[in-house]
């Protein structure tokens, strides 16, 4: 019984902080100083925010060109590699990713708004590219072509979806329910214990001057709907993800990035929450303040 209670464990670190626009290495060293005191070995998983070392608000193709990133030999994927190799967990990072010559470059598309996940001895174990664009993409991303899905990293992992920012949100102009929770319904069908999103998402006006953007923190719970609850009448079906009826538990964690930039404000409130379809219910197991900066980490039993 012991040795099942342990696997069940899972121990999420993130990092919130406010990365300054095109400084990428003083970025590094700040997240390298958040981490100094994480014990080797202390963590399951670790992420990082949406384009979390370069900053997100680039209005020009031009202006992000001289900081996109090889998938596999970037800045970002050389620093996930790095992290998740000397604290022994997988590593979750954003960055802006260099389009292939080889590909299609769509209008002005020069690149795309992308994940990379690293396992404990450094290794790539793949990526990902942001489906839904927010505005400030439209400029210069290519969208990627579905969700992304990891099965068997780990007995506490187990399988991982993974998402960036309005992926959680497929039909911008419906703020509220029913409305499709897709990214949730995919998480679901492929049985994922858990659902990273990593975002830079922003700050609501009605919300700052509380302590949590706790809008974002409602609009978030409520885009994962089909992962705590088996018969809201605001569910919207996705036949294209069916949901298996043995899977009861996923682990959603939301990882946002703070501060401002350019001009705009993001929200913080980082979230970790534990959702159960057979009980009808989600409960926050951590949630960090909007200006909060550094790391932090939970345990799930």
């Amino acid at each position: 019984m012991a040795s099942q209670i342990n696997n069940r464990r899972l121990r999420i670190g993130m990092v919130q902080y406010d990365p300054k626009i095109t400084q990428v290495e003083a970025n590094m060293k700040r997240v390298r100083a958040f981490l100094k005191d994480v014990e080797p070995g202390s963590l399951d998983l670790l992420c990082l925010s949406e384009m979390a070392l370069t900053g997100y608000v680039f209005p020009t193709p031009n202006d992000v060109l001289p900081y996109l990133e090889d998938p596999k030999t970037g800045v970002t994927s050389q620093f996930c590699a790095e992290i998740a190799k000397e604290f022994g967990c997988f590593v979750i990072g954003g960055y802006p990713e260099k389009l292939r010559e080889d590909e299609e470059h769509p209008g002005n598309a020069v690149g795309a708004n992308s994940a990379v996940i690293y396992n404990p001895n450094g290794e790539r174990v793949g990526d990902y590219r942001k489906t839904n664009m927010y505005e400030a993409d439209l400029p210069w991303v290519k969208p990627g072509t579905g969700f992304a899905h990891f099965p068997n990293l780990s007995p506490a992992l187990q399988d991982l979806t993974l998402g960036i920012c309005m992926d959680v949100n497929p039909m911008p102009d419906v703020m509220s329910l029913p409305a499709p929770c897709k990214l949730a319904s995919f998480a679901l069908s492929k049985r994922s214990r858990v659902l990273v999103l990593l975002c830079a998402w922003l700050a609501n006006e009605e919300d700052l001057q509380l302590r949590w953007c706790l809008s974002n923190i409602e609009f978030w719970i409520q885009r994962t709907l089909p992962l705590w609850s088996k018969d809201s009448p605001d569910l919207v079906s996705m036949s294209e993800y069916p949901a298996p009826d043995d899977h009861d538990e996923t682990i959603l964690v939301v990882c946002n990035r703070t501060g401002t930039e350019r001009g705009t404000k993001f929200a913080g409130s980082s979230i970790v929450v534990r959702c159960s379809r057979s009980q009808g219910k989600y409960e926050i197991i951590g949630i960090l303040e909007t200006e909060f900066e550094g790391f932090r980490s939970w345990t799930i039993e």
